[in-house]
């Protein structure tokens, strides 16, 4: 009888359980119609290669830390020397910049590494595809998204070196002392 007891009390503790959970509003939400905002710190998106505002200029200097850093050896990048830059970061460039998207681990260490904020990830979803080919992205098409970038500043992820180097810095939350 002791058993039977103890069957029939778990039977309605769970259902307890159901019934509560069934007379309760629907949490999900129909996506196409409603969106809901991509949280500052998610990873996920697309990347891009930015330019300098002021200038316009590419700020890849062609450093190749990203490519050295990425532990899925995903990026590829070739130097290339020009004449000073505006913005005086220097006389290099890249001259080819490659980076391929279906075996990226979205770890963010290429955009973390960068000494410009040159690589950055978008905080937009990622484009679906149908082939393999269309996930390889080219310079071109980076800088394409980085030209987005300018337009739409609130696209740009919270991860970028210069950012976390501000997160991580000992004086950042002390007050100041008053005079």
């Amino acid at each position: 009888m002791g058993e039977l007891s103890l069957l029939l009390k778990g039977t309605l503790k769970v259902m307890s359980v159901t019934l509560r959970n069934f007379f309760r509003p629907a949490t999900t939400v129909r996506y196409p119609q409603v969106k809901r905002p991509i949280p500052a710190q998610w990873r996920g998106g697309g990347f891009a290669l930015t330019y300098d505002p002021a200038t316009k200029e590419e700020n890849c200097i062609g450093c190749r830390l990203c490519e050295y850093i990425c532990p899925s050896q995903i990026i590829a990048v070739s130097l290339r020397k020009g004449e000073p830059r505006q913005n005086g970061k220097g006389a290099t460039y890249a001259g080819h910049f490659l980076l391929d998207f279906q075996a990226c681990m979205q770890c963010e260490l290429c955009v973390q590494v960068c000494p410009t904020d040159a690589i950055v990830m978008t905080r937009g979803l990622a484009p679906s595809t149908l082939s393999r080919a269309e996930l390889v992205y080219s310079m071109e098409r980076l800088f394409a998204e980085g030209k987005k970038l300018l337009d739409d500043p609130g696209l740009e992820s919270y991860a970028t070196a210069s950012r976390l180097q501000a997160w991580t810095d000992p004086k950042r939350g002390a007050e100041e002392p008053t005079p």
